[in-house]
């Protein structure tokens, strides 16, 4: 499996059960193309041994929270692209 196979991967784990998924089980539409990145990588995280357990048992708003700010950074880090040293 090449690393796009796991990036392709990561995303379809991270639309179908996401990490902000609500306590009753719904999971609200990604706002956008960051949002869904955040769950990817968050999907990402919750696959590996040894680290999938740290992100059991935390509260709703925290998770909620955790993919939010995730997104934004994201976000911010695809808009200062070429204006930061490498």
């Amino acid at each position: 499996m090449t690393i796009e196979d796991y990036a392709r991967r990561n995303v379809a784990a991270g639309l179908e059960r996401g990490y902000d998924c609500r306590d009753d089980g719904t999971l609200p539409p990604a706002r956008d193309w960051a949002h869904i990145a955040a769950r990817a990588v968050l999907a990402d995280l919750n696959d590996r041994s040894g680290i999938k357990f740290a992100f059991d048992n935390i509260d709703e708003a925290v998770r909620v929270e955790i993919v939010e700010t995730l997104a934004e950074t994201i976000r911010y880090a695809f808009s200062a692209r070429g204006t930061e040293n490498s």
